[in-house]
């Protein structure tokens, strides 16, 4: 390979490099949500188990109601 080609490709294996520490560098200094919200599906409350037991309380209180009719 000749010089010319061997500049380039350097050339855009440190653009790459910079590149990609200014990324890490941008995604490090973008502040994370204080509060994380969770949103429960109450149709699947009942036969998942991934979902808490309050949550499982809570949907059987709120659709309690519309099962009785």
């Amino acid at each position: 390979m000749s010089n010319n080609v061997q500049r380039e490709i350097v050339k855009y294996i440190i653009g790459a490099i910079v590149a990609s520490i200014c990324w890490v560098i941008l995604l490090a200094s973008i502040p994370m949500p204080e509060e994380r919200v969770r949103i429960y599906d109450c149709g699947m409350a009942e036969w998942h188990p991934d979902i808490p037991k309050e949550v499982k309380e809570e949907c059987r209180k709120r659709y309690k109601p519309l099962t009785k009719t």
